[in-house]
């Protein structure tokens, strides 16, 4: 009882009505202990495509994320696939520089309503090239399941036999790309459609000469990495999204392509508000059939500048021995591990990357592209270096591939979605 009455007295004059001291009488908790996570849980769900097999005379693979409410880690999701590569003449195949992605010419993203979320035209090139950037540890890994080897001259895939792949969605599109959850509203009932590349002979390193080269994908699905939103979480993103739309950026591809002899004097006709880089991908004829398509060729540039209005990037014209530290910069490697030395990048081929941001510190600062300002591109190619100032080399015989990162957002409503850039 005295102990009742000294409780009483302390809580006289509180507003609330009890002595928070008493929370924790006799070890018992008084209170509800909240989740400190937005997820209820989270696990891996497997899709199969359309048809679960196919071969270079197919179309496209198309997949349909049947997520429901849950939200999708694109970075830890994939494809998977077995290959199997058939030819006359060759016992054993490798990609060259490239991967498993070699087999797919588009990439496209159309949202349950039929909007289209993010493409990429030339994906093969584009992420054979954009992937020379990564770290040396990342190719031991996740690049090993795509298909990347260390040395890009190796063949060590049987052919006639099958072989599996496993393809992360953040090297499909980048809207996998950007470390967040995608919303339900968004990915739910999405369709990505996966055109398949014709060019058979071209996409295999091959250990002798080959002919009649074909091949069929088999046991072709979608693995998801899942999360269900505990009900609060759910309850806030579905409010917001009907009262101001849930926002989703990433980094967009726009691809230009053009036939390059001695130089690239291009006028980038895209208008975005936000132009974050540009690539230059030089590529030897297509019709050179004992090259890689997607493979990177040896090029020595020679002043190289790009332009937006009246704005120089850099301020002056790059020579050939500042291509590698200008693109380095341009992607934030400078420093660290990546796939190519300098010398690598001499012999094999230099990807110019230029950045567009006007603020290292701040993501996604980059050019406005319109009508009155537009980007031009710049550069000398020669195949062959000059043996001497008096001399000016072999002129570059190809085609020019430029690839322009550039800023979208989807405004994802409950029942629509509208895509700026």
């Amino acid at each position: 009882m005295e102990q009742l009455k000294t409780m009483s007295k302390q809580t006289e004059g509180k507003t609330s009505g009890y002595d928070k001291s008493l929370y924790r009488f006799n070890d018992l908790v008084y209170e509800q202990v909240r989740n400190s996570s937005l997820i209820a849980a989270r696990h891996l769900e497997r899709f199969n495509s359309q048809s679960l097999n196919y071969s270079d005379q197919s179309s496209s693979i198309d997949f349909v994320f049947q997520s429901g409410e849950q939200l999708l880690d694109g970075s830890n999701s994939c494809i998977q696939f077995d290959l199997t590569v058939t030819a006359t003449g060759a016992t054993k195949y490798g990609f060259g520089t490239g991967s498993a992605m070699n087999l797919f010419k588009t990439c496209i993203l159309h949202s349950r309503a039929g909007d289209e979320l993010d493409r990429i035209s030339a994906a093969n090139v584009y992420r054979c090239n954009r992937d020379l950037h990564e770290s040396k540890t990342w190719f031991e890994t996740a690049g090993s399941l795509m298909g990347y080897q260390n040395d890009d001259t190796a063949t060590p895939h049987k052919v006639g036999t099958a072989t599996f792949f496993q393809i992360p969605l953040d090297r499909i599109l980048n809207v996998f790309g950007t470390g967040r959850l995608i919303p339900s509203q968004m990915i739910s009932g999405a369709r990505l459609q996966m055109d398949i590349e014709k060019a058979a002979k071209r996409l295999f390193k091959f250990d002798a000469v080959a002919t009649d080269v074909s091949f069929t994908l088999s046991n072709v699905r979608m693995v998801c990495c899942l999360s269900r939103p505990t009900d609060d979480t759910a309850r806030t993103l579905e409010k917001q999204a009907a009262a101001n739309s849930l926002e989703f950026s990433w980094e967009g591809v726009y691809t230009q392509k053009r036939a390059a002899t001695s130089e690239i004097n291009e006028q980038v006709s895209k208008s975005v508000a936000r132009a974050l880089r540009v690539r230059v991908v030089p590529l030897k004829d297509p019709a050179n059939t004992s090259e890689l398509f997607m493979t990177p060729h040896n090029v020595v540039y020679g002043d190289s500048q790009v332009r937006a209005g009246s704005l120089y990037m850099p301020q002056y014209r790059l020579s050939d021995d500042e291509i590698y530290h200008a693109s380095l910069q341009a992607v934030d490697k400078l420093g660290k591990s990546v796939r190519f030395s300098k010398s690598q990048a001499d012999a094999k081929g230099d990807v110019w990357v230029t950045s567009l941001e006007s603020h290292n510190l701040i993501n996604f600062a980059g050019q406005s592209l319109n009508n009155s300002r537009q980007l031009y591109l710049e550069t000398q190619l020669l195949d062959v270096p000059p043996v001497s100032p008096a001399t000016t080399g072999t002129p570059f015989a190809g085609e020019g591939f430029i690839f322009l990162d550039y800023l979208k957002t989807a405004r994802c409503y409950l029942n629509s979605i509208s895509i700026d850039q």
